[in-house]
Formats: C-alpha cells, sequence, structure tokens
C-alpha cells in the first residue's frame, strides 16, 4: 500500500509535500491535530509516571491543560489569515531587517534539525517497545527496525495525503482502544481492581500529596506555577499551523484547534483509567513504561493482537510524520530554497524534501539509542523550551521585541539547560528533584537574558507596529481572547481533577 500510494504522489506531481492544496473539512484536519498530539508512547509515559509519583505525577499533564484552549481560539485564526508554507516565515515577517533573516535561518537549522529529531526520540522509543514486546526483539534491534520503517513511511509523507491517513489512523485508533477496553473489563473482578494498585501503594491514590512529602508539593508548584507557561505554551506554529491553514475561513481554524481537547478530555479518562487497572492486575515490572505494552498485549486475546498493533502504530506513524514534515519544510523550504538554491524546480525540491525526512529518521534513531526514560527525556526538553514560550507568546503583542530576542532566548535556554546539572549541587534548590529545579533556574535566566537583549538592542516597534496590528486587530481583542482561552482553561482542569476525585474516592 505505501509503495503504490509513493508511486501515485510521485507520478502525479500535484500534491504540496509541506501544504494542502485543496482545503479539507475542519473535522479532517481537527482528528489529524488530535493524532498529533497523540503517540505511541503516550500509555506507556502515563504508566511509568503514575506507578513513580502516583496520581499526584500527573499534575506535570494536568498542568498543561491550562493553556489548550489559547492556542485555538488566539492564534488559530491568526495563522489562518497568515496562510504561511512554515511557521518559521512568520520570523520574515515580524522581524525587519537582517536580524529576522539571522533568526530565520538559525532556527530552520535548530528546529527543523535538532529539536525535530530530540521530539522524535519520544516515539521512536515509544513505538520500538511496542515491537520489542510484540515481536521478541531486543531493544537496540527494535529502535533500528523502526527507524527504518520511519523512513518507508517518509518517502509517501505528503501532506495533503497525510491529512486523510491520519483521520483513517484516529479510526484504527478508536478501534483498538475499546478493543483494550473491553478486554480489559472481561479480566476485571469488579470495579475493585481499578483501585487494587492503590490497595498496595495508598499514598498513590492521593491527587495531592501528604503535606510533609515536600519534594511532590514542589514538582507541582513548578508544572502548576511555571511550567505551562514558560515550557509548553506556545503560538501554535509548527505542525499544527499546517492544520489551521488547511481549512476554509478562520472559524473553522478554530474548530480544528477545539476538536482535539474535547477528544483528548474524554479519552483521556479511558486512557487512565485502563492504566490504572493494568497496574494493578498486572506483575510489577522495573521498567513500568515496557511494562504498559506487555500488559496489553496480555490481558487482549492473541487473535486481536495485530488489530492492538495496528493501533499502536498509527499513533506512532501519525506524530512521528508530522514532526518529519514541518522539519523538513524548515530545512528545504527555509535554507534550502530560501539561501541555497532560491531557482530550484519542484522536482528537485520533492527529492530534497524526502531526502531531509530521512536524514532526520537517521538522527532520531542515533538520538533514541541513548535515551533510557520518556520521563527525563520530557523534562529535557521542558528544560530547553523553559522561558522561550512567553516570548512566541509576547511577539505577537509586544512589538520592541526583535529577531535579538528570541535568538537570545533559544540559545540561553539550551545553554543553561546543558550546564544547569554542574550548578544544582550548589545551589538552595539542591534538595528538589533536579528536573524540577532546572526549570526553574533555566526560566529565570532564561526571561532575564532575552528581556535585557529587547532593551539593549534596536528598537524596531514602530515598523513591527504597521505590520502587526492589521493581523490582530487590537491588542485589547488579543487580551480579551488570551483571557477567555485562559479561563477555559482553567475550568477544564478544574473539572479533570474534580472526576477523578471522585472516581478515586468511590
Amino acid at each position: 500500500m505505501i509503495l503504490s500510494i509513493t508511486l501515485f504522489q510521485n507520478k502525479t506531481q500535484r500534491f504540496s509535500v509541506f501544504r494542502a492544496d485543496k482545503k479539507v473539512s475542519w473535522i479532517v484536519s481537527g482528528l489529524s491535530l488530535y493524532m498529533f498530539y497523540l503517540s505511541a508512547d503516550q500509555g506507556q509515559f502515563l504508566m511509568g509516571l503514575i506507578a513513580e509519583h502516583g496520581m499526584s505525577g500527573l499534575w506535570m499533564v494536568w498542568a498543561g491543560i491550562l493553556g489548550s484552549f489559547v492556542v485555538p481560539i488566539v492564534f488559530a485564526p491568526l495563522w489562518q489569515k497568515l496562510d504561511f508554507i512554515t511557521d518559521n516565515q512568520f520570523l520574515l515577517f515580524r522581524f525587519p531587517g537582517s536580524s529576522g533573516k539571522f533568526l530565520h535561518v538559525f532556527r530552520a537549522v535548530y528546529v527543523g534539525g535538532l529539536v525535530v529529531a530530540l521530539s522524535l526520540c519520544f516515539h521512536v522509543i515509544g513505538f520500538s517497545r511496542i515491537l520489542e514486546v510484540f515481536f521478541n526483539l531486543d531493544a537496540t534491534s527494535s529502535i533500528w527496525i523502526t527507524g527504518a520503517i520511519l523512513s518507508v513511511f517518509a518517502l509517501k509523507n505528503v501532506f495533503e495525503l497525510k491529512l486523510k491517513l491520519d483521520a483513517m489512523h484516529a479510526i484504527i485508533f478508536f478501534l483498538s482502544l475499546i478493543i483494550i477496553l473491553f478486554s480489559i473489563g472481561f479480566q476485571m473482578k469488579g470495579f475493585h481492581d481499578v483501585h487494587a494498585f492503590f490497595d498496595h501503594n495508598p499514598n498513590h491514590r492521593l491527587i495531592f500529596p501528604k503535606n510533609e512529602n515536600h519534594e511532590a508539593w514542589f514538582s507541582i508548584l513548578v508544572f502548576v506555577g511555571i511550567q505551562w507557561w514558560s515550557c509548553y505554551l506556545f503560538d501554535g506554529g509548527g505542525p499544527e499551523m499546517a492544520r489551521f491553514t488547511a481549512v476554509k475561513g478562520q472559524k473553522n481554524a478554530i474548530w480544528t484547534g477545539i476538536l482535539p481537547i474535547f477528544v483528548s478530555f474524554i479519552i483521556g479518562f479511558l486512557v487512565i483509567g485502563h492504566i490504572l487497572v493494568l497496574l494493578g492486575v498486572t506483575q510489577q515490572s522495573s521498567n513500568p513504561e515496557l511494562q504498559y505494552v506487555t500488559g496489553v498485549f496480555n490481558v487482549v486475546p492473541s487473535f486481536l493482537h495485530g488489530v492492538i498493533f495496528l493501533g499502536f502504530f498509527g499513533m506512532f506513524i501519525t506524530t512521528a510524520e508530522s514532526l518529519l514534515n514541518w522539519g523538513a519544510s524548515f530545512l528545504t523550504i527555509d535554507v534550502y530554497k530560501g539561501y541555497l538554491n532560491k531557482e530550484v524546480n519542484a522536482e528537485k525540491l520533492r527529492i530534497i524534501a524526502f531526502g531531509t525526512m530521512l536524514f532526520l529518521c537517521l538522527l532520531s534513531v542515533i538520538f533514541s539509542l541513548n535515551m533510557n526514560s520518556l520521563q527525563s527525556l520530557v523534562k529535557i526538553t521542558f528544560s530547553i523550551a523553559a522561558g522561550v514560550a512567553p516570548v512566541y507568546i509576547l511577539r505577537w503583542v509586544w512589538f520592541r521585541i526583535n529577531a535579538w530576542s528570541q535568538l537570545s532566548a533559544m540559545f540561553s535556554s539550551a545553554l543553561f539547560t546543558l550546564i544547569y546539572p554542574y550548578w544544582h549541587k550548589f545551589l538552595p534548590l539542591s534538595t528538589y528533584p533536579e528536573g524540577e529545579s532546572r526549570i526553574i533556574i533555566v526560566t529565570i535566566l532564561t526571561s532575564f537574558v532575552w528581556i535585557l537583549i529587547t532593551f539593549l538592542t534596536t528598537n524596531q516597534s514602530e515598523v513591527v507596529k504597521m505590520k502587526m496590528l492589521p493581523i490582530i486587530q487590537s491588542r485589547l481583542k488579543f487580551f480579551n481572547r488570551f483571557i477567555i482561552a485562559l479561563f477555559l482553561g482553567l475550568c477544564l482542569v478544574f473539572l479533570t481533577v474534580l472526576i477523578w476525585y471522585l472516581i478515586l474516592e468511590s
């Protein structure tokens, strides 16, 4: 099938690699966006998180819900109006002069190469563990095979075809999840099995840890007070932007962004619920992330293993292809066509695009071979983004921010993340978890650097104001939408926590 699709899209040459030439329904685009947010490593990550920290560990995830409505309500219509091929092109629009061009090419290489390859590690590691269990392979072989599979699929990674295939993958995922839930339900001896894990680990039942557990409270305060806005809340660029521009009109762009939120809200309870059951009815493992995969295949009847495998594969390939397409668009459109060969023809550009995806596949495999834990990888990526996210939000309305502001934020956060482990033991926060402490320190230092650079460099606010005001219409309207989005996110967090409190206390 993959060979047929590849030959078809190469023969017709009518599909753009990085954008939808024909507008699609917001439902199709929204399902594609939902599958991008989903990943094969999600269940593994959540099981490892709950096994180690209990329900209070989920604040790492729940904190991100606070800003979940900001992108669809505030930024989706803005991206739809701008209609760029890559979100990196926004830098040339927003930041005038040579500094904007320098930032444009730097971010294209840094994000399109390093950050995308690092992000792919989550999904390569997650799916390699599924291969490891399903085919009884060793970990290293599984990672290389996962990379090979991803490389094959990169050859047909054309955005317009991908949107429709993502919707198909969503259906397969929903079917596989239903099978898992029913299989677990048939093996359950009543609702008690949901609480079996907590019977052996009573402290893990608590949504809020005990007062004397200072480390857990420190982590929650970092997640809720800093992480969601400092590391997580970006402006919807990247793979998300392509979904917003794939639909007609700003209202459809908003619905594209809102659909994944509501689907995730409903599915989230089912995902965490069946993880709790698996923790209670399966044998404990030294690697709870891998335990999730073995637990699922143990409870599902063997004749349905193929469907479950396809469900995991759909989650993996959808997200991985999105990241590949995004990273390759930076390196192909922004770097190669933008600076190295401006007159390149469409056929050669497609070859460069697919070659770049293959390079990113290889780089992600090399990184994955040196990673041991998804939790540690999450904390590293959060730290690299610490203090950077506010620049991406504020650049739309604070016109004093210039290219050097964003560049200094990106550079300093990466630098401080790398050197922080050498500082940790000398700081007052040394008694608290290093990952969470690093987010605080890197956020403070990065924010100080980019704000200082902003006021030390050239003020281009009048030029920027003339460009940006027609896009955002007014700062007042921007902030009104922002406040509404934050209020909705707060309500969703409160509702999520309340429902889980009632379930755990039942």
